[in-house]
């Protein structure tokens, strides 16, 4: 058989063979022992490069230390430095019976053998320098901040300035975990100096302002590690070391075997035999794929499912969120009926998705809470007009913007936010037929506002934001719930029933709720705006299509433009969760 054939056979193949290696590496992430070890919660790394190659790191680390793995200290290492050098280390954290982040004492030797109350408050390097070590003083959740300089890092090569290094490699899983590049001393890093690559996870490295950001969209760890590749022109550094081979050496090495290269032979070398093999090749492979496919998806998922269960029960996860949840006093038959001012739909989507047994708060839920606060506002409403020659139902824009007013961050900007892309989707009438957002989503020149609105709809776990208010949005969950069960019969308040409903749909409860509150005020429907505008549509789950609509579009646009920029040529907004392989850096860590 010709190269060509052979090698659409094996791409054939990809799509059973992926599947299995999905259940190996589930199998694998999810052990028993990982549910009770030492977990990161948040790794953020940020690497300011300086003109000589030095890059000053920052590593903010959030650890759940278990005591169950009985360590006595924390350690990262860098085994493969490659003429690398780590200096001025110092660490701020956790030291018992002391308040807020303590700066360490840093020890010019460091004793692995100390036991935990005399490494506590204290850190140091370990194996001639390779390995940065902290004392993690006691069991718990707790932040240290790990600071250094990193020599050497960026090298001079014949054709440009660069590094292929290894930020994250971690024996422990990281829940969330992203790296941030910068240049310092008015270096500015941009898509037209700077070319990029990531290796070793799923996820995205892409240009932030003059940052560069690599974050996975999975949890980092235990075989997944974060690998960024940078090169930039000659002229932005004055590095003080060779690379000592040709960058496009380098280069070649980290993309073999990466998402970035394509090796697909041209379809122009192709002769007679290997169009033949081509056209067998698809007759087989079609009769095999709809005799075999269902099956293998059924028991695909099957075994998903059941392997998910298993380690959801073993690994104590339900009893710790549990306890977490108990700590934190959301119990049943609480109940709070108000709005904090200070609350915002992000945030209380944080606390959700971080307290939830099973799943939180989808993006398409928040979004529908975004336009019935729209409506509620009277910026928006629903109309029912013929759209090829059937009635449909549209929203009208009441009133449009085309920027966004300088408002504090919360609820307001982000309604700005989607009031912003519905007025742009919508044209110069003003109605948002069917179909016209996602049609306005495919032109290319609208990716930066789409862009915009999803980084909106996203904000970092806040620990004290969910202490001081997961008991109360839970609260108003069952509040919510419960609505006519509790014999809510105070004066009646269109705005704050407004805002009921604004969170019903948050909570993805809106018809339920909209159905009680006409039982217990059937005036109410006829004094609010909202829902008279809700009225308007035939469809009774209208809010969560449009915002399933909106979301799936947003997101799908997105994605199409980093597949199409996606190849070896640096600007891909996508990582690779492989090759990468040359790399400096790495070499595993965690507690001991």
């Amino acid at each position: 058989m010709t190269k060509p054939a052979r090698r659409l056979i094996q791409n054939l193949m990809k799509h059973l063979r992926n599947r299995i290696v999905l259940i190996v590496c589930f199998l694998a992430s999810l052990s028993i022992a990982e549910g009770l070890a030492s977990t990161v919660k948040q790794l953020n790394i940020t690497a300011r490069l300086h003109r000589d190659g030095t890059a000053s790191i920052e590593e903010r680390w959030l650890i759940d230390l278990d005591d169950s793995d009985a360590k006595t200290e924390w350690y990262v290492a860098h085994k493969g430095l490659k003429g690398m050098v780590i200096e001025n280390l110092t660490v701020e954290g956790y030291v018992p019976d002391q308040e807020g982040l303590v700066r360490f004492e840093t020890l010019d030797e460091w004793d692995v053998d100390a036991d935990r109350e005399d490494k506590a408050g204290k850190c140091g390097l370990n194996n001639n320098g390779q390995e940065v070590c902290w004392g993690f003083g006691d069991y718990g959740e707790h932040e240290y901040v790990v600071r250094y300089d990193l020599r050497h890092l960026v090298k001079s090569y014949d054709t440009c300035d660069g590094f292929n290094h290894c930020f994250v490699d971690m024996d422990c899983r990281i829940e969330n975990a992203s790296v941030t590049i910068m240049g310092d001393d008015g270096i500015l890093l941009s898509e037209a100096n700077t070319r990029r690559w990531a290796f070793g996870y799923e996820g995205r490295i892409e240009f932030e302002g003059n940052s560069i950001v690599a974050k996975p969209n999975e949890t980092i760890g235990n075989g997944k590690r974060m690998i960024i590749m940078l090169e930039m022109d000659k002229g932005m550094f004055a590095p003080d070391t060779e690379g000592g081979e040709p960058w496009a050496d380098k280069k070649q090495r980290a993309l073999d075997g990466s998402d970035y290269t394509d090796n697909d032979d041209s379809l122009e070398d192709w002769g007679f035999w290997d169009w033949a093999g081509l056209i067998g090749v698809l007759i087989g492979g079609a009769i095999l794929y709809f005799c075999t496919d269902l099956v293998v998806d059924f028991a695909f998922w099957l075994i998903g499912l059941l392997l998910v269960g298993l380690w959801w029960v073993v690994s104590l996860a339900p009893l710790r969120k549990y306890n977490r949840r108990k700590k934190l006093g959301i119990v049943k038959g609480y109940y709070y009926r108000d709005i904090k001012t200070d609350w915002t739909l992000v945030k209380n989507k944080m606390v959700i998705d971080d307290l939830s047994y099973v799943s939180g708060i989808s993006k398409e839920n928040l979004i529908g809470a975004l336009l019935l606060r729209l409506m509620s506002k009277g910026d928006i409403t629903i109309v029912r007009e013929k759209y090829k020659r059937k009635d449909r139902d549209m929203i009208r824009i009441v009133n449009p913007i085309q920027s966004i007013p300088a408002v504090p961050p919360g609820d307001d900007r982000l309604c700005y936010h989607a009031l912003k892309l519905l007025t742009l989707a919508a044209g110069d009438d003003l109605i948002l037929q069917p179909d016209e957002f996602a049609k306005w989503c495919k032109q290319k020149g609208n990716l930066s506002e789409l862009k915009n609105f999803v980084n909106a709809l996203e904000t970092k776990k806040n620990k004290q934001y969910i202490e001081q208010n997961a008991a109360d949005l839970y609260g108003l969950k069952a509040f919510l719930e419960d609505f006519s069960l509790i014999g809510e019969r105070r004066m009646m308040e269109v705005a704050l029933w407004d805002q009921y409903l604004v969170y019903a749909a948050f909570f993805g409860i809106a018809d339920k709720v909209r159905a009680e509150m006409g039982k217990i005020c059937p005036d109410y429907l006829k004094m609010s705006k909202l829902i008279q505008s809700l009225d308007v549509a035939q469809e009774s789950n209208i809010v969560y299509s449009f915002s399933s609509s909106i979301y799936m579009s947003s997101t799908s646009a997105i994605q199409r433009a980093a597949d199409r920029s996606r190849s070896s040529s640096g600007f891909s907004s996508f990582s690779s969760s492989g090759g990468g392989g040359g790399f400096s850096g790495g070499g595993g860590g965690g507690g001991r």
